[in-house]
């Protein structure tokens, strides 16, 4: 009974050897199979039929490897060398721009938070500057009230990324305001 190699139809990797013994003379052999060999594996490298089916190579297997493609998070999912611009590591941000990022969301926090106290059902610049208005007339202390809960909050936060001393730290500091 001969050997053939069964290979992906895909990828044409060398998937595994099979006892075959054809049916029929005049059957020729399964699709994705070959009656040459594979040569021997190799840590890192798939065995991959060249599309001529006369020749295995050995074609560099990075598949499921985890890294960073221009700074970007990537996973490898073909066959092949690693992409260009690969890296291990992520791009370390410098912290005063980490810090910059994260005063930036504090203040997109603290004005979304304002917005919803003042207008509630429709949070739009326009509906905002009315009903602050109007809280204003009818109720300027709990304007007020408001106003400085969410003013301080805001200032916690910002005291908090101001002492962080690493990217990490910046990043664990959760912007969260009381409505």
């Amino acid at each position: 009974m001969p050997t053939i190699y069964i290979y992906d139809s895909r990828t044409r990797e060398y998937l595994k050897p099979l006892d075959w013994t054809p049916p029929n003379e005049w059957v020729a052999l399964p699709a994705d199979a070959t009656t040459l060999q594979p040569p021997a594996q190799r840590e890192g490298f798939a065995r991959v039929l060249n599309l001529a089916g006369n020749t295995w190579e050995h074609i560099e297997d990075h598949r499921g490897k985890a890294g960073f493609v221009e700074g970007q998070p990537h996973t490898v999912r073909d066959l092949g060398p690693l992409p260009a611009g690969w890296s291990d590591t992520a791009a370390e941000v410098p912290l005063a721009d980490t810090k910059a990022t994260k005063r930036a969301e504090i203040a997109a926090g603290h004005d979304a938070a304002l917005a919803g106290v003042v207008a509630i059902s429709d949070p739009t610049p326009t509906v905002v500057a009315v009903e602050a208005a109007l809280l204003a007339t009818t109720d300027p202390t709990g304007l007020d009230y408001a106003r400085q809960k969410l003013a301080t909050r805001r200032a916690e936060l910002e005291a908090m990324v101001e002492v962080a001393p690493t990217v990490e730290s910046v990043m664990a500091v959760v912007v969260s305001y009381p409505v």
